[in-house]
C-alpha cells in the first residue's frame, strides 16, 4: 500500500470528521437559539448535549445531565420508546424525571443531524406535553359526560352499548333501562328552570344507589335517563328498573321545597343472534338505536298506562323487520328531503269560497315510489321521529304558501300535529320560527290536533296550544266524535275549528244516528263559538245535508282530492272563475 493512499484515506477521513463536527456545530447552535429542544441523546442512548432551557423545564442544570444514560432520566416503561424512535425514525411523548422527582410528558423526535438520511439522535422538545395531556383528558371527558349532573351522556351510553352489546349466541345479554320524569315540566314552569336544574342533579344520585358497580347511568338529555345494565334477562332487568323507580318515591328537595316528581321507565334487553328482535335491528345497522328504540318504545307504553314500569313486547310493536329497515330510511328520507306534500282544498259551504288547504305528507321513496301517510306516520310517532317528520312537513307547508303569496294567491294551509308533538314544550318556538323564516304570517297556518293528544297530558298539552294561539297559529280538533271524553274536555280546549270524523259523515243519509249525530255536533260547536269542517265529503248530496245543517266548511273527494301544489293552483284558478260565472249568471 502506497504512501499517497494512506494520505488520501486520512484526509477523507478528515474531511469526514470535520462534516460531523461541522454538522454537530450547526445543531448545538440550533439547539441554543431556540426554547423548543434541548437534549440530545446520541445513537447508543447516552446524552450528550442540554441547552439552557433544560433548567427551565426539568429543573435539571445542563452539565447534570450531560453523558447519562437515556434510562436515567426516562420513566421504565418509556425507554423502549426512544430505543425504537433511535431504531426507525419517528416521534413520541415519554415520561422524564424532573429533578423534583415528578414525572413530565415531553415529546420526543429522531432526528438525522448529518443529513444522511440515518438517525443518530433523539430530541427531548422543551414544550411539554403533561399540561397538554392533562387538557385532553378534561376535553375527552366533557365529551363523554353531561355539564349539568356530571352523568355520563348519550355518546357516553352508545359507546358503551355498543362494547357490550352481544354479537355471538354466547355472549351475555344486555338490557337498558329508559327514564323519563312524570310531572318534570310543572316544576319548569311553575319554578324555573334553575330549580328545574338542581333537581336534576340529584337524580343521578339517586339512580346510581340502586344499581350495581358494572352499570352505567346515563343521562340523555331533558328529564330523560337511561341505564345500562349488562349481564341481566328480561327478569333481572324488571327488577333493576323496579329499584330504580323506587328511587321516586320520595320527593326531591330543592331549596326546602319537596318536589313530587315521579317516572316512567321502559326495558329492552338485547341478545344474542338468536333473537329475533337482536337480529332485526342488527338487519339496519342499528343493534344499539334499536335496543334504545325499544327501551323508548317500552317507556311511553308504561307512560300511557300508568303502569311505572313496562319490558318491551315485541307483540305489542309494530315494527317488524321490514319496518325497522323503513324506519332507517325514513330518518335518512326525511333529512334528505325526500317528503312532498299533497294539498286537499277546504270550500265554504256558504257561496263555495276555498277557506284553505289542508297539507297531507307523502314519502317519495327512492325504491319503493310514492307512499301514503299511513305506512310511515305511525312508524315516526312511535319512534323518536315524530318531531323531525312534524317539523319538516310544516316547514315544506309554509314554504308553499309563500310561494303562493308570491304568485298572488293567498291560500291558508293546515298541518297535523302528532300526540308526540304536542307535549314537546318547543313546539311553539320552532312554529314561530318556521314562519319568520318563510315570511308567512300566522293567521294562514292552522294546525290540526288529536283529541288522544289533548287529553293524554291534558295541562302539558293545554300549555303548548295556548303558547300556539299567543302565536296567532288558528288551531283545530281533527277526528272530532271520535272519542268519549270530547265534550267533556272541549270547553277549557283552544281550538277555533272542529273537524267532524268522515265516519259520520259518509253515513249520515243512509244512518239516521249519523245524521242526528252530525247535527248535534253542529249545533254544540256553533253555540261555542267555534267553526265546523265536515270531512268526508263524497257527493253532492251529503253536502247539501250539510249545508241544510249550518256546516260552515267541506272537505273531502267531491270537493277535490289530494292533489300536488301546481295542481292546487289551476283547481283554485279554475274553482274561482265557475264561482264567478254562477255569481253573474245569478
Amino acid at each position: 500500500m502506497s504512501t499517497g493512499d494512506d494520505l488520501g484515506r486520512t484526509a477523507a477521513a478528515f474531511n469526514d470528521l470535520l462534516d460531523a463536527l461541522e454538522a454537530e456545530h450547526r445543531f448545538r447552535s440550533l439547539v441554543q437559539s431556540t426554547n423548543d429542544l434541548f437534549v440530545l441523546v446520541d445513537a447508543g442512548g447516552r446524552t450528550t448535549f442540554a441547552s439552557v432551557s433544560l433548567r427551565a423545564v426539568l429543573g435539571w442544570p445542563p452539565r447534570a445531565v450531560t453523558g447519562r444514560r437515556a434510562e436515567d432520566l426516562v420513566h421504565p416503561e418509556d425507554v423502549g420508546a426512544v430505543r425504537t424512535l433511535l431504531a426507525g425514525g419517528g416521534s413520541a411523548v415519554v415520561r422524564v424525571r424532573a429533578r423534583d422527582g415528578r414525572w413530565r410528558r415531553l415529546e420526543v423526535e429522531a432526528v438525522d443531524r448529518r443529513g444522511d438520511g440515518d438517525v443518530d439522535a433523539v430530541v427531548l422538545s422543551a414544550r411539554d406535553a403533561t399540561e397538554r395531556h392533562v387538557l385532553q383528558q378534561r376535553l375527552s371527558h366533557q365529551a363523554q359526560h353531561d355539564h349539568l349532573t356530571g352523568l355520563p351522556n348519550r355518546a357516553h351510553l352508545l359507546s358503551a352499548a355498543r362494547a357490550q352489546v352481544p354479537l355471538r349466541e354466547e355472549d351475555p345479554p344486555l338490557a337498558v333501562v329508559m327514564i323519563d320524569l312524570d310531572r318534570f315540566k310543572e316544576v319548569n314552569d311553575t319554578l324555573g328552570h334553575t330549580w328545574g336544574d338542581r333537581l336534576l342533579q340529584q337524580v343521578g344520585p339517586r339512580l346510581r344507589a340502586g344499581v350495581r358497580e358494572q352499570d352505567l347511568v346515563a343521562r340523555l338529555g331533558g328529564d330523560e335517563f337511561a341505564v345500562l345494565l349488562p349481564g341481566l334477562d328480561d327478569d333481572g332487568a324488571r327488577a333493576a328498573a323496579q329499584r330504580l323507580l323506587a328511587a321516586f318515591a320520595d320527593p326531591f328537595l330543592v331549596e326546602g321545597l319537596a318536589l313530587d316528581v315521579g317516572a316512567s321507565l321502559g326495558v329492552a334487553v338485547a341478545r344474542g343472534p338468536g333473537d329475533d328482535a337482536t337480529a332485526a335491528e342488527a338487519e339496519t345497522g342499528g343493534d344499539v338505536d334499536g335496543l334504545l328504540r325499544r327501551a323508548d318504545v317500552a317507556m311511553y307504553a308504561a307512560k300511557e298506562l300508568g303502569a311505572g314500569v313496562e319490558v318491551y313486547d315485541a307483540g305489542s310493536d309494530r315494527h317488524d323487520r321490514s319496518r325497522l329497515v323503513l324506519l332507517s330510511q325514513l330518518r335518512r328520507g326525511i333529512a334528505e328531503g325526500q317528503l312532498v306534500l299533497h294539498y286537499q282544498p277546504k270550500v265554504s259551504l256558504d257561496g263555495g269560497d276555498l277557506v284553505g288547504v289542508e297539507a297531507l305528507v307523502r314519502w317519495a321513496h327512492p325504491d319503493r315510489g310514492l307512499l301514503p301517510p299511513g305506512d310511515f306516520v305511525p312508524l315516526a310517532e312511535t319512534s323518536g321521529l315524530a318531531r323531525q317528520l312534524t317539523d319538516a312537513v310544516v316547514d315544506l307547508a309554509l314554504a308553499q304558501v309563500h310561494r303562493w303569496s308570491a304568485g298572488g294567491l293567498r291560500v291558508a294551509v293546515a298541518v297535523n300535529v302528532t300526540a308526540r308533538c304536542l307535549q314537546d314544550a318547543g313546539l311553539p318556538g320552532r312554529v314561530a320560527a318556521a314562519l319568520e323564516r318563510h315570511g308567512v304570517p300566522a293567521e294562514l297556518l292552522s294546525l290540526e290536533l288529536t283529541e288522544s293528544a289533548l287529553v293524554t297530558d291534558r295541562d302539558g298539552a293545554a300549555r303548548v296550544t295556548t303558547a300556539l294561539r299567543a302565536l296567532g297559529v288558528r288551531l283545530s280538533l281533527d277526528d272530532f266524535g271520535t272519542g268519549f271524553s270530547s265534550m267533556v274536555h272541549l270547553r277549557s280546549l283552544p281550538v277555533d275549528e272542529l273537524k267532524i270524523d268522515r265516519s259520520f259523515v259518509t253515513g249520515m243519509l243512509r244512518s239516521p244516528e249519523d245524521a242526528v249525530l252530525v247535527a248535534s255536533l253542529v249545533r254544540l260547536a256553533h253555540e261555542m263559538g267555534v267553526q265546523v269542517v265536515a270531512e268526508g265529503v263524497e257527493d253532492a248530496e251529503t253536502l247539501a245535508a250539510l249545508g241544510d245543517l249550518s256546516c260552515d266548511v267541506a272537505q273531502g273527494f267531491h270537493v277535490q282530492r289530494p292533489v300536488p301544489a301546481d295542481d292546487v293552483t289551476a283547481w283554485v284558478t279554475s274553482h274561482r272563475a265557475r264561482a264567478r260565472a254562477v255569481a253573474q249568471a245569478t
